[in-house]
């Protein structure tokens, strides 16, 4: 996995958080391959093609999620309704289109897909490719999140 892109994500996340959520997140080490499968009731994902093919997916709680969706619409966590998986659909198609700006300034430009967000519980992701996976831990306050970089193999 190439560290420069591990740390654009990083900062794309940071960035995103910090501007259209008004949350400061802490980070963990990341986890390389498949260790970890975060429990998480909220999955977005977007697919990004070019030099690299592969995925961006956010990971959180329901809690989390909805705290986010009423950060972004300045609103009570408890009065969000349906709004939340619009919400971090946006999340994560902005973490995905910032860290595809940002590589693109280091000459690798990048198409990127809608994002899609699943709602549930007991379920997990798995991918039908053959990848390589980076996941990279945050806290919002007590609330764990998760960016994870997936590129597929060629």
């Amino acid at each position: 996995m190439q560290d420069l892109m591990v740390s654009t994500l990083v900062e794309a996340t940071h960035e995103v958080f910090n501007t259209m959520v008004a949350r400061e997140l802490s980070e963990e080490a990341p986890i390389v391959g498949d260790a970890l499968r975060p429990k998480s009731n909220v999955v977005g994902t977007v697919g990004f093609t070019g030099s690299e093919k592969g995925l961006v997916a956010f990971y959180s709680t329901l809690d989390a999620a909805n705290e986010i969706a009423a950060a972004m619409l300045g609103m009570e966590a408890h009065e969000v309704n349906g709004e939340m998986p619009d919400a971090i659909g946006e999340v994560t198609n902005m973490i995905a289109g910032s860290f595809r700006t940002k590589m693109a300034a280091h000459g690798d430009p990048w198409a990127i897909s809608v994002p899609t967000v699943t709602v549930g519980s007991d379920f997990y992701t798995k991918y039908v490719f053959q990848a390589e996976r980076v996941l990279l831990p945050f806290h919002m306050k007590d609330s764990p999140l998760y960016v994870e970089l997936i590129l597929m193999k060629t």
